[in-house]
């Protein structure tokens, strides 16, 4: 079983590198920034003469925080109670309980290289552009990213359970632009871009989940020698397995490593600029859905205490496992095949102005629109049966549809977001300009559908940054940008992280226990552009 892992939403565009539009709050679609243009309103390359280039620098912290609390509800403590009843003494021990989880880095999905964690994650991108000389078309390239979030925890650490390691890329590398100058106000520019996208998840899967009680009367069934020999009982088909090596509640059933990777999907970016008058300017874009059929490898190794049980049990039952079809590798060390996830980045549209003032204060503001309502569910396809998860389809089968143990979808039924963003630009003299931005970025997971998985809710982001044009051909930009978010999942409210259901086998490693997420955002991004 895979969770989504996808807390990639609601950070896009955090990572594109572009000083002025993060400064700006990235309301830029009637100002748009430079070589970034081809992404945020290729209309805007028309402002950029001869030939020009940009670096640029990225660099960042993305702390992923959860926040177990110290008690279960009462349901789940009556459960655990009678679940401890004749079992071990550590039967019920939860590790996470009352403890904190805090990422230790960025893990990032790199072309050829995989999941990679980084000590610190720094990116530099760039670009160019070329307008002939008396000409009202202009070429640009780019390099971008408009996704690349990741991070990996300590192996030790709480909030494995929903992920050792994630992460997600979505990358640029090709972005051939034109824009066409129709009128000294119009303009307008299409580009079509060349992504990679690549997925990557460490995962240690637990599933406190109440029907492992019932494994453990009948385990303690049958270490009972006092029983009367002549009578048959269920626990006859159980191994006696001694209680140091039984199966606790909150044992580890298995390690999940998966990366999927699309080398080549296609998107495209549309703009519109229109600049009314000197003082008022009006840009729209429009940027394609990606498709991203992402195809890699997985890797499920059985939990130690699992394994063993399940050995035991093979060599004692009338019917092996290896004739039971989809449950044969219940008894392999580890499962190992192709694994194939398919995702759309959604398509995204946003209207802007900017309105200079004062001869020193420019303001710019945009509505944005993301269709999030894409990603309504993730389908995950293995080449190889997962007999956990055929198991859970029996029980699940909408999660776990056919071809069985081969499938797992997750619902995710994310909403459509409006947004809107404004920025603030000071020229305090011909050479220096001052900005401040702020974005509001609200969560498109709706309240029933919050997870540990994506630890993202609604969101504000703040920025800064300066600009200083050491010569007519020179230009530095840099920024500092900073985002938090949070919220509150008290114990069986969430049917991906907290259930007490039974039924609800994917996935809750947390049954019962309250669980607050949040994410800190510390970006720096500095760009250099530069006639060549």
């Amino acid at each position: 079983m895979q969770p989504a892992l996808l807390h990639a939403v609601m950070t896009d565009n955090l990572t594109i590198g572009n000083a002025k539009a993060l400064s700006l709050g990235h309301a830029v679609t009637a100002d748009p920034p430079g070589i970034d243009s081809i992404h945020f309103n290729p209309a805007g390359l028309t402002r950029l003469t001869g030939r020009q280039a940009e670096l640029k620098l990225v660099t960042g912290v993305f702390d992923t925080i959860l926040e177990f609390g110290d008690h279960y509800t009462d349901s789940w403590t009556r459960k655990l109670n009678a679940a401890q009843q004749g079992s071990p003494s550590d039967y019920t021990y939860d590790e996470a309980r009352g403890q904190t989880s805090t990422s230790e880095g960025p893990a990032v999905m790199l072309p050829g290289q995989g999941m990679t964690e980084l000590p610190v994650v720094a990116s530099v991108l760039g670009g160019a552009s070329y307008q002939p000389p008396g000409s009202d078309l202009t070429f640009a390239t780019n390099v971008y990213s408009p996704l690349m979030v990741g991070f990996y925890r300590a192996d030790d650490d709480p909030g494995r359970f929903v992920g050792r390691a994630l992460s997600f890329t979505l990358l640029a590398y090709f972005s051939p632009s034109v824009a066409y100058k129709f009128t000294d106000t119009l303009s307008v520019g299409a580009a079509i871009t060349f992504n990679y996208a690549g997925v990557g998840f460490d995962l240690e899967f637990r599933e406190p989940n109440l029907g492992l009680q019932w494994l453990e009367t009948l385990r303690q069934g049958s270490c009972n020698t006092s029983a009367p020999a002549n009578l048959f009982d269920l626990s006859d088909l159980i191994p006696c397995i001694p209680e140091s090596e039984a199966i606790k509640l909150y044992d580890s059933m298995a390690y999940m490593y998966f990366e999927v990777e699309d080398p080549l999907t296609f998107g495209v970016n549309f703009g519109v600029l229109w600049e009314a008058a000197p003082w008022l300017h009006f840009g729209a874009v429009y940027q394609s859905p990606i498709e991203m059929d992402m195809e890699g490898s997985f890797t499920w190794t059985q939990g130690d205490s699992f394994l063993n049980f399940l050995q035991e049990y093979d060599k004692i039952s009338p019917v092996p496992f290896s004739a039971l079809g989809p449950l044969a590798n219940l008894v392999e060390p580890v499962v190992e095949g192709e694994a194939n996830l398919d995702l759309t980045m959604p398509d995204h549209f946003a209207l802007g102005t900017s309105i200079q003032i004062t001869p020193k204060l420019k303001m710019n503001a945009d509505l944005k629109f993301t269709r999030w309502s894409l990603w309504d569910a993730l389908t995950i396809e293995y080449s190889e049966v997962l007999s956990v998860l055929f198991v859970a389809s029996l029980v699940q089968p909408d999660a776990a549809p056919a071809p069985l143990g081969q499938n797992l979808v997750l619902r995710m039924d994310l909403e459509d977001t409006w947004n809107y963003a404004l920025g603030f630009e000071y020229q305090w003299n011909n050479n220096l300009a001052l900005r401040f931005g702020f974005e509001d970025r609200p969560s498109s997971i709706p309240d029933d559908r919050l997870t540990p998985i994506l630890p993202i809710g609604d969101a504000k982001l703040y920025s800064v940054g300066a600009e200083y044009k050491a010569s007519q051909k020179q230009t530095f930009s840099c920024a500092v940008a900073s985002m938090q978010s949070s919220y509150s999942m008290p114990g069986n409210t969430t049917e991906l992280g907290n259930s007490e259901d039974p039924v609800k086998l994917i996935y809750n490693p947390y049954s019962g226990n309250d669980i607050t997420a949040s994410v800190k955002v510390l970006l720096f991004e500095a760009s250099y552009r530069f006639y060549f």
